[in-house]
């Protein structure tokens, strides 16, 4: 099988959902280091313009944001399973406060706790994905955003009490999506001493926290796009779903909801309930096919 590639940087707290998915089921990976600002040139050469962290990248197949990542991983690797079919809507919705909620109720205080560690133009930079991420804005929303990340600690201690993981018996992308904004808190040792006063808490982070990132292999840019100039898209396949807005053949703009502004353009070649499938044509790289999750994102008609 081609490798995995994953294009992340260290400190985002996305990528570590992903590479916790990772050591979990013991796919050995390739690791492509990315800016952690704009310009991506190697990233968006792939995506065609979205710049978000992670990508998944196996031969000319990209997949971006970490839902659509997480359920890739799970058709090609599915065992052990992360998806248990049986509770699928129980971790989507988890999976979905703790990407949009809860993790926005983390970042605020630590990263201004972290500016003076971080890239001087850091806030300039996200406050172009969107202005909620602004210096100014990030300051006046941390007090509040801390108090309500506290609350939302509580409940997961409160659900962890009387069992291991947060659904079912077992790990699942619930706990990988819960895991990673407080993986992110670390960062700071004064916030994250709300986790270690919650014994169940964290009792559960010390189980994933073992795992550690799985085996991966540093890959320079310059070789994943290599091999994506040699392969040709194959997760192109399958029927598509009858939608009254998109029909394969389209030609549409895919840019996220919330925060960053970089539209990926090409042509629909599926459409699934859950995820929809772009090719495009990168006069480097010949043929991509990007996927996105349809939930988070604005698909427009373009000519």
């Amino acid at each position: 099988m081609t490798d995995v590639i994953l294009h992340h940087y260290p400190l985002s707290p996305f990528a570590e959902k992903i590479r916790r998915l990772l050591a979990y089921k013991r796919v050995p990976w390739r690791s492509v280091e990315q800016p952690m600002m704009a310009p991506k040139p190697d990233l968006t050469a792939l995506t065609g313009g979205n710049r978000r962290i992670p990508v998944l990248q196996i031969g000319a197949d990209v997949y971006c944001d970490t839902a659509c990542i997480a359920r890739r991983l799970e058709q090609l690797f599915p065992d052990p399973a992360c998806i248990p079919e049986d509770r699928r809507g129980e971790i989507g919705m988890i999976e979905d406060w703790a990407d949009h909620r809860f993790t926005g109720q983390v970042m605020p205080s630590v990263i201004v706790e972290l500016l003076p560690r971080l890239p001087p133009d850091i806030l300039i930079d996200r406050a172009a994905m969107s202005p909620m991420l602004s210096k100014e804005m990030l300051f006046a929303a941390a007090p509040h955003t801390r108090t309500q990340a506290l609350l939302s600690i509580d409940q997961l201690d409160a659900r962890l009490r009387d069992r291991t993981f947060l659904v079912g018996d077992g790990f699942t992308l619930a706990d990988a999506a819960c895991f990673q904004p407080l993986c992110f808190m670390r960062n700071s040792p004064a916030q994250f001493q709300a986790v270690t006063e919650r014994p169940a808490l964290t009792t559960w982070y010390g189980r994933i926290d073992a795992f550690g990132t799985g085996a991966s292999r540093p890959m320079a840019p310059a070789e994943a796009l290599a091999i994506a100039r040699e392969a040709a898209p194959v997760d192109i396949g399958g029927p598509s779903v009858a939608d009254p807005t998109l029909a394969v053949g389209d030609v549409v703009g895919i840019v996220a909801d919330d925060f960053g502004r970089e539209e990926s353009r090409g042509t629909v070649a599926r459409l699934t309930a859950d995820e929809i499938t772009i090719r495009r044509q990168d006069r480097a790289l010949g043929e991509i096919a990007v996927h996105f999750p349809r939930s988070g994102y604005r698909i427009v008609a373009r000519s």
